[in-house]
């Protein structure tokens, strides 16, 4: 005959009373002031519970958000499938590190509140808040709360009659963003302090309004990816791994939320229509590069932001080197100059030699715009540069009338290669911007 292996216990906490600790007798015990357990002889150990839809029935009263959260059933040790209950926090002492769970099945089957341990709450504990959860029993018979999935508090006019509902800001162990109708009664967003982000679209539900957007800064910081709510979607739809860039916010569990998407953060150097209009998913090392970008804007550091954008228009980082390749047809420039604020504004903080390598990549990028806003973008900002660049230091001095080659050469290919500027709303501008930085050049002996 197999011999009968004996019932698994739970290992119980040491009961303090009056503020010490009892003997090895008072060990496992409940509190001295818990009713008396009297267990039902007719309940047997596994058997599966349906949520009766009664009024003091918790399940019933869950939202839909938290019902796909609940797992429903798990195999026993005997192989049966056992159905969790659904309760909710009703006591916990600090002190003495448990509480006692509430819920409506469990109390008919064992005849009194659930035994819980500090070890399997959440930090801190809620009451009221609801919790799934499966049931051991010790070697007293006594029901005890283990493999907890502790689920989003409930909004305050739905917490269990004769619970406290936590304190707003308060996150739980885990759980999804509130539904729009919840938010409205919380505790309002606060923005964040952080940079603007950047990420993947992972995942949208249309059918239960939110989706997920995955973010490594993000998730390092909160171990979360990032909320995405229906009212943030574009009306063009979206695809999967499509890269957004983002501002966060939190809720008021503390769980981050994107708000102010921009769903076509990056420009191109080639605007031709088949390309621009499809979404895109960019290499790794592009994806670090733009981060970086914004990193330096955010930081208020314009100088070095416009410095790295043309090293890397350049070409310097867009070939692989010791791993992936980044896009080379992304334009750094135009992406920095579109979150740049006013134009005086920003250029008093860059030193005079950097205006002038930032006017010739200007002029450069002229030739191969294909884009009318584009290309009038690129005039304001050249006759911006023009107009604040000192010529009186010395290295602008050494190498001011070599550039001023370069960019008279790009100017005259732009005319001929992009037909806006065959306009003369947008050509005489440039010309006049190009007359005003030649007169600041030096001057040849014997001229005034």
């Amino acid at each position: 005959m197999a011999e009968e292996k004996p019932e698994r216990e739970v290992e119980e906490p040491e009961v303090v009373v009056d503020g010490e600790a009892e003997g090895e007798t008072a060990k496992g015990s409940f509190n001295v002031d818990a009713p008396a357990f009297v267990p039902r002889v007719d309940a047997p150990a596994f058997v599966p519970r349906a949520s009766a839809e009664g009024p003091d029935d918790l399940h019933a009263k869950l939202l839909n958000h938290h019902k796909s959260r609940l797992r429903g059933f798990y195999q026993a040790y005997n192989g049966e499938f056992v159905a969790y209950y659904v309760g909710c926090l009703k006591t916990f002492n600090m002190k003495n590190g448990y509480g006692f769970i509430e819920c409506k099945q469990s109390k008919e089957d064992w005849g009194c509140d659930v035994f819980i341990h500090k070890n399997n709450l959440p930090n801190p504990p809620q009451l009221g808040q609801p919790v799934e959860f499966a049931v051991q029993v010790n070697s007293r018979g006594q029901p005890q709360a283990y493999d907890c999935n502790w689920l989003p508090r409930l909004p305050a006019k739905n917490v269990t009659p004769g619970t406290v509902p936590a304190l707003p800001g308060k996150a739980p162990a885990g759980g999804y963003p509130a539904a729009a109708a919840e938010r409205k009664e919380s505790t309002p967003e606060r923005l964040s302090d952080e940079p603007r982000r950047l990420g993947s679209v992972k995942s949208f539900s249309a059918t239960r309004g939110f989706g997920f957007i995955a973010c490594s800064e993000t998730h390092a910081a909160y171990k979360r990816d990032v909320y995405l709510d229906k009212s943030q979607m574009s009306e063009k739809g979206y695809q999967h791994n499509q890269l957004v860039e983002f501002s966060v916010s939190f809720n008021d569990r503390n769980h981050p939320q994107a708000r102010k998407l921009n769903w076509d953060p990056v420009p191109l150097l080639t605007s031709r229509p088949d390309v621009a209009s499809r979404p895109r998913q960019y290499a790794n090392k592009t994806v670090e590069q733009l981060k970086r970008l914004l990193k330096l804007l955010h930081e208020k550091n314009v100088e070095t932001a416009v410095v790295t954008a043309i090293d890397l228009q350049g070409g310097a980082n867009t070939t692989a080197e010791q791993g992936e390749a980044a896009d080379a047809d992304v334009d750094y420039v135009l992406f920095v100059l579109d979150r740049m604020g006013d134009k005086e504004e920003m250029l008093k903080s860059i030193k005079d030699f950097v205006k002038m390598l930032f006017v010739l990549m200007l002029s450069r990028m002229l030739r191969a715009q294909r884009d009318k806003e584009r290309t009038m973008q690129l005039i304001d900002w050249y006759r911006a540069v023009a107009q604040s660049i000192q010529t009186n230091t010395d290295a602008v001095k050494q190498h001011f009338p070599d550039v001023l080659t370069q960019i008279n050469n790009h100017i005259k290919h732009a005319v001929s290669e992009n037909s806006f500027l065959k306009d003369k709303e947008l050509s005489e501008p440039l010309f006049a911007a190009f007359m005003l930085l030649k007169d600041k050049g030096p001057k040849a002996p014997g001229k005034g």
